[in-house]
């Protein structure tokens, strides 16, 4: 889901820049909006999360497998993102992600005598991935269009395990002093996304008279916002989101490697800071709804998955920091 995030970013900018605008000057201001809106869009960004104490139950083969307590899911990303060539319409980046997850099991009761790997206890996941990145201005209609194609290979700390594409385009539909919208589309090169492509949605309105603004992107997020002294801004809403790792098991009649995928909704507060020119800060809290929770033999569709389980909601808190140190920009 972070590359989701991350090419939502890139299209969503669309909406917020002026569709006359020329090309050389559209394209910097889209650089400049994305690392605004989308931490992890910038060069360097690290996150940590936490989400608390909820019961969960389980199934495995759709029979009943274990319930329990997790007491507490941490999760630490660190990412960064370096430019590697820049012409006046074309772009390509390089990304590099480490997520850790540790989740905390306690009074799990077996239904069945088979283990995955839930257990009493702490257990640990480490992913790492990296990408390139291609991003393309145009223009139709002599408006504005970006057209976005992404190639990731992930694993964790014991190799290397599969490859995965996307692509997107985004185009403003309409535009006015205080409304923008934008349409598009997100396709996943991945048998294994719980959702294979979605299309995209943008509606930003400025209230008139208002420092608040509603902020709408299908199916990213659900904010309303305001300025907090000339350096923060508050946010009020909810943002939808996922979680992913690799899973190895050394159980006989297992395949060697699942994937499992975790999708949720965040509903609460968000509050970021700039703290220098380069330095931003950022921090979440409220309730986490987890919507899907699936194991699924690597490459696999997730509509095949052997394991499911259910989480009641929580509540979750997020603090992250990130640099967006400047490169020299080589002339085309």
């Amino acid at each position: 889901m972070y590359r989701v995030i991350t090419l939502i970013s890139i299209l969503i900018i669309t909406a917020l820049t002026n569709a006359q605008t020329k090309e050389t000057e559209f394209k910097k201001q889209a650089d400049s909006i994305i690392r605004a809106e989308f931490p992890r869009t910038r060069v360097f960004n690290f996150e940590y999360g936490q989400t608390l104490l909820r019961d969960f139950k389980s199934k495995l083969f759709d029979e009943e497998f274990q319930k329990g307590e997790i007491t507490n899911q941490k999760t630490f990303n660190a990412s960064a993102n370096i430019p590697l060539i820049k012409t006046r319409k074309w772009s390509l980046t390089g990304s590099v992600n480490y997520k850790y997850n540790e989740f905390e099991f306690k009074d799990l009761e077996n239904v069945s005598n088979t283990t995955i790997f839930e257990q009493n206890g702490i257990v640990n996941f480490h992913n790492i991935s990296s990408s390139l990145s291609s991003t393309y201005f145009s223009t139709i209609f002599k408006k504005p269009v970006i057209y976005n194609a992404s190639l990731i290979v992930d694993g964790n700390e014991k190799g290397f395990e599969r490859i995965k594409g996307l692509i997107g385009a985004s185009i403003i539909i309409k535009r006015t002093a205080r409304t923008t919208i934008t349409v598009g589309a997100i396709v996943f090169i991945d048998p294994t996304a719980q959702i294979p492509f979605f299309p995209t949605f943008t509606y930003n309105h400025k209230f008139k008279n208002s420092s608040w603004e509603f902020d709408f992107i299908m199916p990213q997020r659900i904010l309303f916002r305001k300025p907090v002294s000339t350096k923060g801004r508050l946010s009020i809403g909810a943002e939808f989101g996922g979680n992913g790792f690799y899973v190895n098991v050394s159980q006989a009649n297992f395949p060697d490697v699942f994937e499992y995928s975790q999708l949720e909704i965040n509903s609460g507060l968000i509050y970021e800071h700039k703290l220098s020119n380069n330095v931003y800060a950022t921090l979440k809290g409220g309730v986490t709804n987890f919507v899907s929770n699936r194991l699924t033999e690597k490459g696999q569709p997730t509509k095949d998955h052997i394991y499911e389980n259910d989480q009641d909601i929580t509540g979750y808190f997020k603090v992250g920091i990130s640099f967006n140190p400047s490169f020299k920009k080589k002339r085309s």
